[in-house]
């Protein structure tokens, strides 16, 4: 009987442990549509920009983000420079490697459009809100470790991204 009971407790006790490590694990591999971003500052208040194009995508430990806030009417191959700047500055690309340890991503951005990100690494932690993938940021440093100014500041970005394809 005290076999019995030692043998049930433990398969008990596997249960659960193995139910424990798996729901903390969570998969980013697919495309995304970038819906919002967020800088959230010290006291809570945040502004949020809702990208006109944006896509995500992370597959097999690399990463490729890309948006913008930018709504050119441009209908023309030419497109006046103005045009371009006006698009460069509201827009975001990052492109590299990543990891994800349980919930926790961790970027190494390989080309940015911004040189500071590149070689540079952001910490995120990931979380779901309904069929929304949340990245919180935690840190972004450069390749210098010069810490990026929202950060420096005390504040945090929020992305959040709809899936589009698991592939």
């Amino acid at each position: 009987m005290k076999t019995i009971l030692i043998t049930i407790s433990g398969a008990v006790l596997a249960l659960l442990v193995f139910a424990f490590t798996t729901s903390n694990k969570i998969s980013i591999d697919g495309t995304w549509a970038v819906v919002e971003v967020q800088t959230v500052k010290q006291d809570g208040t945040f502004t949020a920009v809702y990208p006109k194009e944006g896509l995500a995508i992370f597959s097999k430990n690399y990463y490729s983000i890309c948006w913008t806030s930018n709504d050119s009417k441009a209908v023309s191959w030419q497109v006046a420079d103005s045009t371009k700047l006006n698009r460069f500055n509201q827009s975001i690309i990052n492109t590299g490697s990543y990891s994800l340890k349980n919930t926790v991503l961790t970027t190494k951005a390989l080309f940015a459009m911004n040189p500071m990100f590149t070689n540079g690494i952001a910490t995120f932690d990931c979380s779901y809100n309904g069929d929304t993938l949340v990245l919180t940021g935690v840190n972004v440093v450069s390749k210098n470790n010069v810490v990026h100014p929202v950060y420096a500041a005390g504040s945090h970005i929020v992305t959040k991204l709809l899936r589009v394809s698991n592939k």
